[in-house]
């Protein structure tokens, strides 16, 4: 079962993802991350906008966010779109490319 983590990018620290909607929204992410192999995914709170939450994929932190409102707001029918997304700006950054997605 893969490990869902909310960090603040600021400082790393852990918080929980209390949104009253965000229950539906973390059971899609749950898994999608189990049946694309993910052991974790965590989201970084950007130090700046508190609305984006940078996504990492197992080790791989990524140049793709996700915005608030997917959680507050519980538009659990998009996160598997969002992470589909995310998992291929991964697999670009492994290709080489990430230096064009900046």
């Amino acid at each position: 079962m893969a490990e869902i983590l909310f960090r603040n990018e600021a400082d790393g620290s852990l918080f929980q993802m209390t949104q009253p909607k965000a229950a539906r929204v973390l059971d899609d992410i749950q898994k999608w991350a189990d049946n694309n192999n993910f052991g974790h995914v965590t989201f970084w709170r950007d130090a700046d906008d508190a609305s984006k939450y940078w996504v990492q994929l197992g080790d791989d932190k990524l140049n793709y966010w996700i915005h608030e409102t997917t959680f507050s707001e519980g538009k659990h029918e998009e996160v598997e779109m969002q992470l589909d997304y995310a998992r291929g700006a991964q697999r670009r950054s492994a290709a080489g490319y990430a230096k064009f997605d900046k």
